[in-house]
């Protein structure tokens, strides 16, 4: 069984859905080995993009600005990930 390929264009919650999907298919364990193989490597193509989508947000939301709680200016915010 031949490796899908993914669309460049794909949206984060389509990837995510076909990710959830093979995962799905995998924790069945009712296909052969050949197709799980295939299965598993078209899952961690999406979890690529998956998280290739997540660090482009990451760094969206880091750029956007909020209000300078001193004064009228504004300023950059990181993004703060639980446990910081």
């Amino acid at each position: 069984m031949a490796t899908k390929k993914i669309a460049k264009n794909i949206k984060f919650e389509d990837a995510l859905a076909a990710l959830e999907q093979q995962v799905e298919l995998l924790e069945r364990g009712e296909m052969p080995l050949d197709e799980a193989i295939a299965a598993f490597q078209y899952g961690t193509e999406l979890s690529k993009v998956c998280l290739d989508r997540l660090t482009a947000a990451k760094q969206q939301v880091a750029k956007l600005q909020v209000p300078d709680p001193e004064g009228e200016t504004f300023t950059e915010a990181p993004f703060e990930e639980d446990g910081e």
